[in-house]
C-alpha cells in the first residue's frame, strides 16, 4: 500500500473558479478539496478520494487511516 503523503504521490488543491456568491469562495481561493493528479477524482479528505479503478494512486492512504481502519 502506498503512502498518500509520499513525494511520488501527486495531488493538487482545487481552487474556486466562480464568484463568492456561487460557492462561498473567492475566485482562485482554495475550496478545501484535494484532487488526485492520477485520475482527477477529488474529496475533502485525502484518504476518502474515490480513485478510479486504474489509478496508480488508488490505494495510497495516510498512516492515520491505516492505524484506524486496518486490523493489526
Amino acid at each position: 500500500m502506498r503512502d498518500a503523503l509520499a513525494p511520488e504521490t501527486e495531488y493538487k488543491l482545487i481552487r474556486s473558479e466562480t464568484p463568492v456568491w456561487d460557492d462561498g469562495f473567492k475566485v482562485g481561493e482554495p475550496t478545501g478539496e484535494i484532487e488526485c493528479c492520477g485520475c482527477g477524482k477529488s474529496a475533502l479528505n485525502i484518504d476518502e478520494i474515490p480513485h478510479a479503478s486504474d489509478c496508480p494512486q488508488r490505494w495510497a492512504k495516510t498512516d492515520f487511516w491505516r492505524d484506524r481502519f486496518l486490523q493489526k
